[in-house]
């Protein structure tokens, strides 16, 4: 926070480490949107580079697999273009790699960087989206480029960071003729006519004539490509219509019944926000009763699981009973789709690792498999007690 307001960069970062941070916060009952709230904004030197080697192809050098494909992971990328990545995936060498890359998109690739600088806000891309009448959106699917000449359509009417965008390549009087149902068929088909760009995750957008040649050749000619964008600009109700049934067409993912896969679901209440900042600030034996003010009961249950891992002394007995009992059923459970790792799962990975170990490995190996079986043990334990 003392960072604050900043520029968070990661290789890879949004995809996955972000992610983790977020609901290592979560868990611990910190305010998980610590990248790009209280005035810091993020991006993604991965995403950077790829835009790199799509529109300025010849500042930096991409390394290729044996199928030909360009290879964008760090420890190959960096090498290629003279830094010396001898330490690769220690987390300090990870940096300064990092670091090197922006620094030669910086000097070499001037229009990405400021591109990805200024769209490293939220704010900077619905802007962008609601008043260019054509640009360029790229993405990369298995290190394959793609892109497309579009117009913004709008944002989703969920409370979330998506803002849908039609493909110039669709003639869109060929859909304003269809009912709902058909449109929803034509939607689902290839090319899509409607995407959606994830304003607040590092978007490569480009003006519409630094398009990849491989764009412009499927695509009309100008008077074509204005007379398209002018009739979605003039039908606001078409838009509308498409980002509805857009939404509609998605499948939403099942909600989760654990707390801790809960984070997406709704922001917190700023009542709660002000409770957790305090639950830091407090000795550990004024934060139970901190927990049970919290309204949200997402945060009710994970601080209370944060309590027993670190201070079960200070619940009640039948709370600390019930959280006992909540996390040995959860070590034994036998079903087939969990996302933990239960007891005995990780009982027979530890034997099969054993059986295939280095003679200076079993040591290490045996006395985490007599861990995991000292908590099989304890479960048993806890769940008889518990009748």
């Amino acid at each position: 926070m003392s960072w604050s307001p900043s520029l968070f960069l990661g290789y890879n970062s949004i995809e996955f480490d972000e992610h983790l941070l977020r609901h290592a916060l979560y868990k611990t009952l910190h305010l998980p949107y610590l990248t790009n709230t209280n005035g810091n904004s993020r991006s993604d030197v991965m995403r950077m580079v790829q835009a790199t080697s799509l529109f300025c192809p010849n500042a930096i050098t991409i390394p290729r697999g044996a199928n030909g494909n360009f290879i964008f992971k760090l420890d190959q990328i960096a090498p290629a273009n003279g830094f010396d990545h001898t330490n690769a995936h220690d987390a300090l060498a990870d940096v300064e790699a990092t670091i090197f890359l922006c620094r030669l998109i910086a000097d070499r690739a001037p229009e990405i960087w400021s591109s990805f600088m200024r769209f490293s806000r939220k704010a900077s891309v619905v802007d962008h989206l609601d008043t260019e009448p054509i640009f360029c959106f790229s993405d990369f699917y298995f290190g394959k480029p793609f892109s497309w000449l579009a117009a913004g359509l709008g944002p989703a009417t969920a409370s979330d960071s998506r803002y849908f965008i039609f493909d110039l390549a669709v003639d869109p009087k060929e859909l304003m003729c269809m009912d709902d149902e058909e449109l929803i068929k034509r939607l689902a088909r290839s090319p899509k006519p409607v995407r959606s760009v994830r304003c607040n995750a590092s978007p490569m957008l480009m003006p519409a004539e630094d398009a990849p040649d491989f764009v412009s050749a499927t695509v009309v000619d100008d008077d074509e490509l204005q007379r398209r964008v002018e009739s979605i600009r003039d039908d606001t109700r078409f838009c509308e219509r498409l980002i509805e049934l857009t939404e509609q067409s998605k499948k939403e993912d099942a909600a989760s019944s654990h707390a801790e896969e809960q984070l997406y679901d709704s922001f917190f209440l700023d009542t709660d926000q002000e409770l957790l900042a305090q639950f830091h600030c407090v000795p550990w034996e004024n934060r139970p009763a901190i927990v049970f003010r919290l309204e949200d009961p997402r945060l009710k249950q994970l601080g209370l699981q944060l309590i027993h891992a670190e201070r079960p002394d200070l619940l009640e007995v039948r709370d600390r009973l019930h959280l006992d009992q909540m996390v040995a059923r959860r070590l034994m459970s036998d079903e087939k789709k969990l996302p933990w790792l239960t007891a005995h799962k990780a009982e027979e990975e530890f034997e099969s690792l054993i059986a295939d170990a280095a003679h200076d490995e079993k040591a290490f190996l045996l006395e985490h498999l007599a861990l995991a079986r000292d908590r099989i043990h304890q479960a048993k334990q806890i769940l008889s007690n518990a009748g």
